[in-house]
């Protein structure tokens, strides 16, 4: 396949040659038939032209569906974007809050650590004391206690010395118990808050983490709206090129088709032309009428529109006959029409078969009323095989009927 740039250099090449035929057809030719040489080699050249605005016209809606693919990936990487870098925001939030619930967790744990240590030391000064208690108990004996106890002067002195050994005892037991339970909390208080710290950091950790996926998806979706950015620019220049030979193309057909206008007037006055057809038509296919001639609802575009022509049902394959003498001035591809032949009949009366499946006529052959010129079909908008056929008189569609049979 021809690159873009080839094939728009193409149809310029090609528009300059026309015009260049243009511009030196300007004397006669010999007559070949019934029709003059020049007009039958205008018209040929009128259907290549044409053949090339369909090709660029087909084109062009390609790159214009191309582009608009493009637009819509574009607008859905550009959205996706959005959403990560909206993402990203809200991690650096959650990491930032993440932050400072650790540091205040920190500050937490270094108070937490400073009362464990106040703790510790109460407890080692009444270690002290109790030790020294000890000591003094151990070196005394048990025999010394009970010394003390017998060697009470009265009952009463003894309940009170006895009274006075239990509470040393039993403020020693409470002290020590207070202080365990005191740095049992503390340390609980300090298991927890280490647990909360872990957490933090694990989830900080994981909030990083997720923030670094996020980073590299904002990468790799920025690659790729610069990437979408450069091919759309690419088609949409494509398409200015093709829009512009395009327009080229299509000024050159006007002025073919005038010219051919002017050819036929000349043929006329010098008695070249063909004559005009005043006989009847013969069908072109024997099949069930699916559309008449003027207004109808279109079965595609869902819309009422102007039907130029009648169709008739037959099998894809089905032989297409002229419906009376004349020149062949188109056979190819007609957008919309599909496969279509038309057949000049002379004095400006002309009809046209569409939708055909191939094509069995050139342009500028004679045909007489009955030939084969194609066989039926469903190229182009139809919905189902038929023949599409239009009878015109000066260029305006007019009513088949009141030319067949």
């Amino acid at each position: 396949m021809e690159s873009l740039s080839g094939s728009t250099w193409k149809y310029r090449l090609l528009a300059f040659f026309v015009l260049g035929i243009l511009i030196c057809c300007a004397g006669s030719l010999p007559v070949r038939g019934q029709q003059s040489t020049e007009l039958t080699a205008k018209r040929a050249l009128l259907q290549e032209l044409s053949g090339q605005v369909d090709e660029a016209k087909q084109q062009l809606l390609s790159i214009k569906k191309q582009e608009k693919g493009v637009l819509a990936e574009l607008e859905n990487t550009e959205m996706r974007l959005e959403k990560v870098r909206s993402r990203l925001n809200s991690l650096e939030r959650q990491i930032k809050d993440t932050e400072k619930s650790i540091a205040e967790t920190e500050k937490g744990l270094a108070a937490s650590e400073k009362e464990l240590a106040l703790a510790k030391e109460r407890l080692e000064e009444r270690l002290s004391v109790l030790k020294t208690r000890l000591r003094a108990m151990y070196m005394w004996g048990p025999g010394d206690y009970l010394e003390v106890l017998f060697s009470s002067s009265s009952f009463a002195d003894f309940i009170g010395k006895y009274d006075y050994l239990r509470m040393i005892v039993e403020s020693d037991v409470r002290c020590f118990n207070e202080i365990e339970l005191e740095i049992q909390e503390i340390s609980d208080q300090m298991a927890e808050v280490e647990k909360k710290k872990a957490d933090l950091e694990k989830q900080r950790t994981k909030l990083i983490s997720t923030k670094a996926e996020a980073t590299e998806q904002e990468s790799q979706l920025s690659r790729e709206v610069k990437e979408r950015e450069s091919q759309l620019a690419r088609i949409q220049e494509d398409r200015e090129r093709y829009e512009k030979a395009l327009d080229e193309l299509e000024q050159v057909s006007r002025e073919l088709e005038r010219a051919i206008r002017e050819q036929q007037a000349k043929d006329i006055r010098e008695g070249k032309a063909i004559p005009r057809w005043t006989g009847k038509f013969v069908m072109p296919v024997q099949g069930r009428i699916s559309s008449d001639f003027g207004m109808r609802y279109h079965p595609i575009l869902k819309q009422n529109r102007f039907h130029s022509g009648i169709d008739i049902a037959v099998p894809t394959g089905t032989p297409v006959q002229a419906v009376a003498d004349g020149i062949v001035i188109h056979s190819g591809w007609i957008t919309g029409y599909g496969y279509t032949v038309i057949i000049d009949h002379g004095g400006g009366l002309s009809t046209l078969y569409g939708h055909n499946s191939s094509l069995v006529v050139k342009v500028g052959q004679s045909v007489i009323q009955g030939d084969l010129i194609a066989r039926a079909g469903s190229t182009g908008m139809s919905t189902g095989p038929h023949v599409h056929f239009e009878v015109r008189d000066q260029g305006v569609p007019v009513n088949p009927w009141q030319w067949l049979k």
